[in-house]
């Protein structure tokens, strides 16, 4: 028997039982859909949680701090360019004696020139107003957000700073945001500036000492801060050079989202493994009920590795069918829960790996489902077949 004749006999055969293979079709499907949309929504998240630092604060940010030199054009945007690196923003700082809004004065603040990016790299959520933006450093706007301790210190209860002016140095800057109460509580003390206003205007601040690095994707948090360590060591002087990060909120994280992976893993396995343990026993049930045709076609001619060849072709035809639906199914599932639910794009390239993978497994969990009632159908005597009622 040909090959094309062997699949065309193999798919009606699977088609006229297609009831009796339901439900292990279905379990197999369920496996497969939940595999592709596990893999692609999972690495569409992870992606995300490098951007959103409202979920983990600024965990994933490396931060690079020289004292006793400063970190030049060319080092920032070789930083930029790293593996992994999806922004880095400098930052120029500076201790004032007082900040004071008409008769109200607070000693001892501190002065943070800064690009627009830094709210994407560092958690600082805002209260109310604006942040910083492109147009402000460009322009040398005299622009600032303040922290929550300022407002507190130069503002009345219920008093709205936006808009108002703070006077810093001698020079006026209107507030055009306030923070909230951030992660690190120097930025509650700390009136954020334009970095181009701040190395311009303000002795001592233009020397850029610090460096805020934020990864793509939160996995990536450790090799990023290796890759900065490696470029930032070989032109800056270690001596009083630092770069850092939270590496132990980082691996409570992964340890805490790989023990859900392992179990949401676990689950699809099983789900597979039943899938395939369900076409094990409706084949080897119909070995028993096709004992005659078997005694028939070996009387005929038919050779061990034909019949052998046949039904594990046929749970192949099974297996496949199931992944077919399995992906559609999941396909599905990938485009729901991007849309509506996490509000981002399908990553078209792991859904596609997720598919491959997927038609692996079940061309796996196809042939060895088949191997039991093939080698049984395989072994039976032609004799005995033929006598079977």
């Amino acid at each position: 028997m040909g090959i094309i004749d062997l699949l065309l006999v193999s798919i009606r055969q699977v088609s006229r039982l297609r009831r009796r293979y339901r439900s292990a079709v279905i379990g197999t499907a369920l496996g497969t859909a939940g595999l592709i949309t596990v893999m692609t929504v999972g690495d569409s998240v992870e992606e995300n949680l490098g951007r959103n630092l409202g979920i983990l604060g600024s965990a994933t940010t490396v931060k690079a701090t020289i004292d006793y030199s400063y970190f030049r054009h060319n080092d920032i945007e070789d930083v930029r360019k790293l593996p992994g690196v999806l922004d880095a923003s400098p930052a120029v700082f500076h201790d004032v004696r007082l900040v004071s809004h008409g008769k109200k004065v607070k000693y001892g603040a501190r002065l943070a020139g800064v690009e627009a990016n830094i709210f994407r790299v560092v958690y600082l959520p805002l209260a109310e107003g604006r942040p910083l933006t492109r147009d402000d450093a460009e322009k040398r706007s005299a622009v600032c957000v303040i922290g929550d301790e300022v407002r507190k210190a130069l503002f009345d209860p219920g008093e709205s700073p936006i808009g108002q002016s703070v006077n810093i140095l001698g020079i006026s800057f209107r507030v055009v945001g306030v923070l909230a109460q951030p992660e690190d509580p120097l930025f509650g003390q700390t009136i954020l500036l334009p970095i181009t206003l701040g190395r311009s205007q303000i002795p001592d601040m233009f020397p850029i000492r610090k460096l805020y690095i934020i990864p793509k994707n939160w996995y990536m948090t450790g090799d990023v801060h290796k890759r900065v360590s490696a470029l930032l060591t070989g032109r800056q002087p270690k001596y009083g050079q630092s770069i850092t990060y939270d590496e132990d909120r980082i691996e409570v994280m992964k340890k805490t989202v790989d023990t859900f992976k392992f179990f949401l893993y676990t689950a699809i396995g099983v789900t597979l493994v039943l899938g395939g343990l369900g076409v094990t026993n409706v084949m080897l049930a119909l070995v028993k009920e096709r004992t005659t045709e078997i005694g028939l076609r070996k009387a005929v001619g038919a050779t061990q590795g034909a019949i052998v060849t046949q039904f594990l072709c046929e749970s192949l035809m099974v297996s496949l069918m199931s992944c077919v639906v399995g992906i559609i199914a999941g396909g599905f599932l990938v485009e729901i829960i991007a849309t509506a639910m996490i509000k981002g794009k399908v990553a078209y390239g792991m859904l596609f790996q997720s598919i491959v993978l997927s038609v692996i497994i079940g061309i796996f969990v196809g042939v060895v489902s088949g191997v039991l009632p093939a080698r049984t159908a395989g072994r039976l005597d032609p004799v005995v077949a033929m006598r079977f009622e």
